[in-house]
């Protein structure tokens, strides 16, 4: 089968208010060198009534079967992926409308890069704009205190560095893109910032959250991040405003003067 220059893998369940969105976000911006590619769960709603509806008008591919989670369907699809250059997209997020233009264009000014990366629009339920989320250079220190570099709705990687770091550990329920993110910084790649927003994270209901199970993502962050001698030493809230800062002055070092406000509390 003919290699694609990008594959965008899309894991969904039950996700049928929120899927077209998704859908749009990459059929508006495809052309031969896009394939859509969506693992479904084994959704009841309406879901697989819209995929039929969208799998002729581009290039998509998509399954229905029950699967052993979210990490497990992602891992799926980039088995299924012919792209040169991957992206996850989750079913109730979307891609911006510039998104696979920015990208593009920035492959071309770094065409070493292993991986490229924006930063994030959020949303609420209707999918309009709350806040946004500005990312930096990249950080183990920032994204071990506080958040990830990248966040997996604006990152796109290369197929051959992706072949060394999967597949994820189906074992970890909330925090996959952490591991993802966390294997981009343990290895040697070339990560390649580029100061636009290139997709949106939808806040609603039903997603995925991180209310009431606060000790389970700490201890799958433990097992990704391991854990080092000062954070026994240094009380935790120190750590978390130790790498604000230390972004903060990534920020200022970028000439990002507008995202040093919002830094101090996103």
């Amino acid at each position: 089968m003919e290699s694609k220059l990008l594959s965008i893998i899309t894991p969904s369940y039950n996700q049928s208010g929120y899927i077209s969105k998704n859908i749009e976000s990459v059929l508006s911006q495809s052309n031969n060198d896009i394939e859509h590619i969506i693992i479904d769960g084994g959704s009841d709603d309406d879901t697989l009534d819209i995929l039929r509806e969208y799998e002729d008008s581009y290039n998509l591919r998509w399954v229905s079967e029950p699967d052993r989670g979210q990490t497990h369907a992602i891992n799926k699809g980039f088995q299924m992926a012919n792209g040169e250059w991957i992206g996850w997209q989750n079913s109730d997020d979307f891609y911006q409308a510039n998104a696979f233009k920015i990208f593009r264009k920035e492959l071309k000014k770094n065409p070493q890069a292993d991986a490229i990366y924006g930063d994030l629009v959020i949303v609420d339920e209707k999918g309009e704009p709350m806040s946004k989320k500005f990312t930096t250079r990249p950080s183990k220190f920032v994204q071990r205190q506080w958040s990830l570099f990248a966040s997996n709705q604006s990152l796109f990687i290369r197929r051959s560095v992706l072949e060394e770091i999967f597949p994820l550990d189906e074992e970890l329920e909330y925090t996959m893109d952490a591991e993802l993110t966390w294997k981009l910084l343990d290895g040697n790649y070339n990560l390649v910032h580029v100061a636009e927003a290139l997709g949106a994270f939808r806040i609603q209901p039903e997603a995925k959250t991180f209310e009431g199970v606060q000790d389970l993502q700490d201890e799958e962050l433990r097992q990704i991040y391991g854990h080092r001698l000062y954070q026994q030493i240094v009380p935790s809230y120190v750590l978390e405003n130790m790498a604000k800062a230390t972004k903060a002055v990534y920020l200022l070092l970028d000439r990002r003067f507008d995202a040093i406000l919002h830094n101090v509390v996103n």
